[in-house]
């Protein structure tokens, strides 16, 4: 513990690091509320498996550019997260509808294909230096391609059950702190993916506080029948 304190007195980063690995782990642990309700109730229902597997394929990106950076820091953050995601496509596979199932397995065995062909085939050609700058790049793509579709979907939506404001607070945290974490490294590839993560948090946190205060359409179409029987009733 001492050896720890120590290492973060004398370095900065890792302070910042660690907070960037505990906040993104809150911020994969966020949905786990609904994961187990879908647990419970043996039943998927509208909580699709491909926002998680395209997140699961995002962290092997960052975990493969932190391995041949080495940014070891990044490596621990996504391991871990890719852990959470793992047992998130599991038990959404496991449960989706029969009909969906196939259709779900060939979409999670294309991402392992993906991860072990990119393993293989990206560090042979190419030099240290130019192996760290390409698994870089394609992190970085892949990171922005993934925070605009979750953009695009709330505010498509605006349905806070599958994003709510706490989930999209921790992605602004997270995306802050690691983009600290690469202003001090000087790593311009993180700076631009988590400055990306860390303003559509921000967007999504403004999009989704404010206009539906933390409940779902489903929600709100529920009060307002209610509405609409407590006032026919009252008229009757």
């Amino acid at each position: 513990m001492e050896n720890l304190l120590a290492i973060i007195n004398s370095d900065p980063k890792v302070a910042v690091g660690l907070a960037g690995i505990m906040s993104g782990v809150l911020l994969y642990l966020s949905p786990m509320k609904i994961i187990l309700r879908i647990v419970e109730e043996r039943s998927s229902e509208k909580l699709s498996v491909t926002p998680y597997i395209l997140a699961y394929l995002n962290c092997q990106f960052c975990i493969l550019y932190g391995i041949w950076s080495p940014n070891l820091l990044a490596v621990l953050g996504n391991a871990i997260n890719s852990v959470i995601l793992i047992l998130y496509i599991f038990i959404l596979l496991f449960l989706s509808p029969k009909d969906e199932i196939f259709e779900k397995r060939i979409g999670a065995l294309f991402v392992v294909s993906v991860v072990v062909v990119t393993s293989i085939c990206v560090p042979i050609p190419m030099t240290e230096n130019l192996t760290a700058i390409s698994t870089a790049a394609l992190a970085t793509a892949f990171s922005i391609v993934l925070y605009t579709l979750s953009l695009v979907s709330v505010i498509k939506t605006k349905d806070v059950e599958f994003m709510s404001f706490y989930s999209s607070e921790l992605m602004f945290l997270n995306g802050a702190f690691w983009f600290a974490f690469a202003v001090l490294r000087k790593d311009h590839f993180m700076i631009i993916s988590n400055g990306f993560c860390c303003a559509v948090g921000a967007i999504q946190t403004y999009l989704m506080y404010p206009n539906n205060k933390g409940k779902t359409e489903n929600q709100n179409q529920e009060e307002e029948e209610e509405r609409i029987i407590d006032s026919s009733d009252s008229i009757v």
